[in-house]
């Protein structure tokens, strides 16, 4: 059977869509600011805590702005925690983290690929 790629659906759509943008930002030499962009909405859309195998609805995705501002991500308090929750927590962190990272890699290849 043929793998189907890490990014289905309205994803997939997504970041295919981006193609011709960051197409031009390579050949304009700035090529790694617009795939941070491009990075930035896609998560605005598919939050890192969004099951990967879920479709948001239509009206999440209309309801988007790219305009406004991150949400940080607070780090775990140990001082209001007790230390079964404060381990806890910093293991869902970690978690969290990895998974960024892993889909910034895989949306980064996909990017790479549509450009060469």
């Amino acid at each position: 059977m043929v793998n189907p790629g890490a990014f289905q659906g309205s994803r997939k759509d997504f970041l295919t869509s981006k193609k011709e943008e960051y197409r031009a930002a390579m050949q304009d030499g700035v090529g790694a600011d617009v795939l941070a962009s491009i990075q930035r909405q896609y998560f605005k859309r598919y939050p890192v805590d969004f099951p990967h195998d879920e479709e948001p609805t239509a009206e999440v995705l209309a309801a988007v702005d790219d305009d406004l501002p991150d949400q940080e991500t607070q780090a775990p308090n140990s001082s209001t925690m007790n230390d079964d929750e404060y381990a806890a927590a910093l293991k869902a962190l970690g978690m969290r983290r990895k998974t960024l990272v892993f889909r910034k890699a895989v949306s980064s290849s996909l990017c790479c690929a549509i450009y060469y």
